[in-house]
């Protein structure tokens, strides 16, 4: 309830002991706050006589106007209610999006179904770590080394994989080294393999050094479109691939180096964390232990 509630229920009301029974008030304490409120704005708003209250000239365009405050009040006392207490920021990309995601806010929506939960794309690693460094976001899927200042909650470890043509010459290999392919075939990069947190980072620069890259980062859809095209090879992580080559022409090898990327969720540390920051963690890892379980990595 606003500054100028009185006034507005006293004019639906046109009464002043039927407001204030409406409001809890006694009839002497509503009509000091709306004197006080007259001698603030120094004019009158009411005429008063044995029948009730009606507005003045005066009295019911500024009863339009405080209409309009407590409106506006309402909506910022919302909004900073659900910033404070339920709104839950989470920086996301796109393999955990598809695979984890639905799940965990399943659960987490049952334990909390007032809350909001906004999620925003990281495109790259440094994009989760800074949003949640800067206090933009509560916390964030990554992939990275634990940066100092945040705290890293290991997930998953998720294998790389070379992606090549159904047609290529590589596809009746077991597994590939990465010394195998670099120079002799194109490469083409993903956001994964040009974010310099990730750990291909450096095979892509093998590639760059190497030879003439054919392509600029692509999309990982777009990517696995180009090699089902032979237009050249890449990598990527088990987790992206599961929705990537279902019915696609291009096979899918181990690289003889085992690489691998750990995916956690990236938080502040325990003391800074909000309290839906902490059960939202908490799901996520049994959702993903869940998912272990339940759904295998990408195999052959």
């Amino acid at each position: 309830m606003g500054k100028y509630a009185p006034v507005i229920k006293a004019a639906e009301c046109g009464s002043m002991t039927r407001a204030a029974q409406a409001m809890g008030y006694t009839q002497p304490s509503l009509g000091y706050i709306i004197n006080n409120i007259e001698n603030e704005l120094g004019v009158k708003i009411f005429y008063r006589d044995q029948r009730g209250v009606t507005p003045t000239e005066t009295g019911e365009s500024l009863l339009e106007i405080m209409r309009q405050i407590e409106a506006l009040e309402n909506r910022l006392q919302d909004a900073a209610r659900v910033s404070k207490l339920e709104l839950l920021r989470v920086g996301i990309f796109s393999s955990v999006a598809s695979q984890w995601m639905p799940e965990i806010l399943e659960a987490f929506y049952q334990a909390y179904p007032e809350a909001v939960v906004k999620l925003e794309t990281a495109p790259y690693y440094l994009t989760g770590e800074l949003g949640v460094k800067e206090h933009k976001l509560d916390c964030s899927f990554f992939a990275g080394r634990c940066p100092s200042g945040l705290e890293s909650m290991p997930l998953y470890e998720d294998p790389y994989y070379l992606v090549t043509a159904a047609g290529s010459d590589l596809a009746h290999c077991r597994e590939v080294s990465v010394w195998d392919v670099v120079g002799r075939y194109p490469f083409i990069p993903t956001n994964e393999s040009t974010d310099a947190g990730s750990a291909i980072h450096e095979i892509y620069q093998l590639f760059a050094q190497s030879s003439r890259l054919d392509f600029q980062p692509q999309e990982n859809q777009m990517a696995i479109g180009l090699v089902e095209k032979g237009l050249g090879l890449t990598i990527l992580p088990g987790l992206t691939l599961l929705d990537l080559v279902p019915n696609r022409a291009v096979k899918v090898i181990p690289l003889k180096e085992h690489l691998t990327r750990t995916v956690s969720l990236l938080l502040p540390r325990e003391s800074d964390r909000s309290h839906l920051t902490n059960v939202f963690l908490r799901l996520t890892q049994q959702q993903v232990e869940k998912w272990k379980t339940t759904q295998k990595p990408y195999r052959l």
